[in-house]
């Protein structure tokens, strides 16, 4: 399994502009191919392994963006919509 790069160690940090985006399909047992912050495009639960290896439920999140760094979208418990991985 290829090694998921910490994006805190991108160049210029988190507080700069993302460089690449991904669609994500959630899946309980496949991680992320970049650990990423996300976007959702349509509003609902997101559950998700944060980078720190914490399972969250973010419940009735709103379109935007999600504060955090995650390495898997997972299926189960998800209900939010069009996301987009970040990094």
């Amino acid at each position: 399994m290829e090694t998921i790069m910490n994006p805190t160690s991108k160049e210029g940090g988190l507080d700069q502009p993302f460089w690449f985006g991904a669609p994500v399909v959630p899946d309980d047992h496949a991680d992320l191919p970049q650990a990423s912050t996300l976007y959702l495009g349509a509003e609902g639960d997101l559950c998700g392994v944060t980078l720190g290896g914490t399972e969250v439920t973010l419940k009735n999140h709103p379109i935007g963006y999600v504060l955090g760094v995650y390495v898997r979208v997972k299926e189960t418990g998800t209900t939010a919509g069009n996301i987009v991985a970040l990094w």
